[in-house]
């Protein structure tokens, strides 16, 4: 693995790595980072960035999303809400110049699979021992360890819910056998790779001990896809056997499911069923909160109800204070409207579907090219997390996802544009 660029961008893409490295330990301090690269940037691809078409979508998405917020419920609190989206749509359109060969993506997967580490360590010791840090940490870092994780009994680490952890060591995970799979087909062996294969064993350990069906799921569709991709058949069908057995010891009421349930670990299909965590108050169910969203949107369709709004709606019927209805779709619609919904999907889907065909026109090997289809199964996981929870409340992540998107949109239309 050769990372091959010129010293200015390769010192952007270091200071990059490097905020990406700290941020899930020291945010502010990688904000920073970040704000100085998006800013010399801007500066540096001014006109080139104002004049890209992508520009012009997210300018026309966010006077959507203001006019959304002038005819809100509470216009105050919509208002508020735009600096989840529109600080990222300028790092986003920033970022993405910074990334102008393949060998770049590199520079964003290596601090995310060291990170893990040291992560799920912390997590171990958290759920398993009962460690716990001072609140000064808290103050300091802006994260902290909660004696058996939060909830409790599920694996948390820096993360304030087991859910947000989840999704990053799904990210961690992908990219891990990404990386394994690239040195395997260029003939790169040695310890690195078992190093990085006891990275896989160590984030797979702690997707179980955070207790999270999204991220089993999510991990599942991603083997699916890597199986798929690299045309790994009896996986495929190993994967789909286990996957039915699974389902079927979990749901219903099935022939065969007693015995079944002998074979497949109680986690799994308690956790998969719902089982384990019975009698939970109706209100605090994602279908309730669901047919909430689609209730409102019923009522204004175009333009919703306002950034933020659905949490002071919800408390008002329900009188439980709930962040966010664990669906990044339905509050879109709820919020600013189906037009705002279908506007960002188009882009978002726009920009995905030229990383798919850059990954079609690459003359690599596939064993080669399964670095930038890595980033597409990361980025389709924050979609498919983003259907049973909402990723864009921990600025981590946040900006975790808005980096990935730049990058696979930077490094495919260079792909493309070289074709």
């Amino acid at each position: 693995m050769v990372l091959k660029t010129d010293n200015n961008e390769q010192i952007n893409l270091q200071l990059l790595s490097l905020s990406i490295l700290i941020l899930p330990f020291q945010s502010f301090l990688a904000v920073i980072i970040l704000f100085y690269l998006i800013c010399k940037s801007w500066l540096n691809n001014y006109k080139n960035i104002i004049h890209n078409p992508l520009s012009y979508s997210f300018l026309g998405l966010t006077c959507l999303m203001i006019i959304a917020s002038i005819f809100a419920y509470k216009s105050g609190e919509s208002l508020l809400g735009l600096i989840h989206f529109v600080p990222f749509f300028l790092m986003f359109l920033g970022l993405r110049t910074l990334f102008t060969k393949y060998d770049h993506l590199f520079f964003i997967i290596l601090p995310i699979i060291f990170n893990s580490i040291p992560i799920v360590l912390l997590g171990i010791g958290e759920v398993k021992f009962g460690w716990a840090t001072p609140e000064i940490i808290y103050k300091l870092l802006g994260w902290q360890l909660t004696a058996y994780g939060m909830p409790q009994g599920r694996m948390s680490s820096v993360f304030p819910h087991a859910n947000p952890l989840t999704l990053y060591l799904t990210t961690a995970l992908i990219f891990t056998i990404s990386l394994i799979i690239y040195r395997w087909g260029n003939n790169q062996n040695g310890k690195i790779n078992l190093l990085l294969l006891l990275t896989v064993i160590l984030n797979l350990f702690g997707l179980i001990l955070t207790s999270s069906r999204n991220g089993w799921i999510i991990t599942f569709f991603s083997f699916i896809a890597f199986a798929i991709y690299l045309n790994w058949y009896l996986i495929l069908q190993l994967l789909t056997f286990g996957g039915v057995a699974i389902g079927w010891a979990s749901f219903g009421n099935l022939p065969g499911q007693n015995w079944l349930r002998k074979i497949v670990p109680s986690f799994l299909w308690q956790r998969l069923s719902d089982q384990m965590y019975p009698d939970r108050p109706l209100a605090t169910l994602r279908t309730s909160q669901w047919h909430f969203c689609l209730d409102l949107i019923t009522e204004r369709p175009f333009f919703g109800w306002g950034l933020r709004n659905f949490t002071i709606l919800y408390e008002e019927k329900t009188s439980l204070y709930l962040g966010h209805p664990h669906n990044l779709f339905l509050m879109f619609a709820t919020e600013t409207g189906l037009i705002t919904l279908g506007t960002i999907m188009f882009i978002i889907g726009r920009i995905l579907w030229r990383g798919i065909f850059a990954l079609k026109t690459l003359k690599f090997q596939k064993s080669e090219g399964i670095i930038l289809f890595s980033y597409l199964v990361v980025f389709s996981s924050f979609i498919l997390f983003n259907l049973f929870d909402i990723s864009i409340f921990d600025l981590r992540l946040n900006l975790l996802g808005w980096i990935i998107l730049a990058t696979i949109s930077g490094v495919s239309e260079n792909i493309n544009r070289g074709c």
